[in-house]
């Protein structure tokens, strides 16, 4: 974890600790917000470029990534990067790295163990260009709750039982990925282990000199 207090950390702050500490995995957990109070659910993002739901998602990126306005020097940390530009997320969504398709994997898990064990709405799987995950280097995703502006979700998320809920959803995500992970690894292990043992022996032919001394 990033801290052990409420206090406001960095957005680069928070990859970089990832980073350092070799993590497998990296999950940025939030809670979402909209001007229409009906509007509920819990959704995961990963970060890249939607061709559905663009203006959706870039609304809750552009929220998200306004947090380096309170951040002091932002200028020196990431250059002319607006927060409130259409264009910079949209640049920002492009850096998908190699990790694209195990975020995705990750976040699937997520969004059905909240839909199935804990009875949230589905509002799916979504990329966008989060700040957060800009510099990851690993798999990576950004978990919004729900939404503190509709009343009813506000309670749950407020409540022990609601918080208690969704850690656990989020843990057997992990616990299914990580059994997925490790599946996928021993059968690549496993074909690499056949492929070489099918390999044709390579006898080495020793070099004949010939004898070239004179009489």
């Amino acid at each position: 974890y990033t801290r052990k207090t409420d206090r406001f950390i960095p957005l680069y702050e928070r990859g970089e600790i990832a980073n350092k500490n070799n993590a497998d995995l990296f999950i940025s957990i939030h809670c979402n917000a909209n001007n229409s109070s009906s509007i509920f659910g819990s959704e995961t993002y990963v970060l890249g470029i939607e061709e559905k739901r663009t203006k959706l998602n870039m609304n809750v990126a552009m929220m998200e990534n306004a947090a380096i306005l309170l951040e002091e020097d932002a200028s020196e940390k990431y250059g002319d990067f607006d927060p409130t530009s259409q264009e910079a997320i949209i640049g920002l969504s492009l850096f998908q790295n190699i990790y694209l398709d195990q975020s995705l994997s990750f976040a699937s898990n997520v969004q059905q163990q909240f839909t199935e064990r804990v009875g949230r709405k589905d509002r799916s799987v979504h990329q966008a260009g989060f700040l957060v995950l800009w510099k990851t280097a690993m798999p990576s995703v950004l978990i919004e709750l729900g939404y503190l502006s509709n009343p009813n979700e506000e309670s749950f998320l407020a409540s022990e039982k609601g918080q208690v809920y969704l850690a656990s959803a989020i843990y057997r995500a992990f616990k299914d990925y990580k059994l997925e992970f490790e599946k996928e690894n021993k059968a690549y292990a496993y074909r690499a282990e056949a492929l070489n043992q099918n390999q044709p022996e390579q006898v080495q032919e020793k070099e004949v000199i010939a004898d070239t001394s004179t009489v």
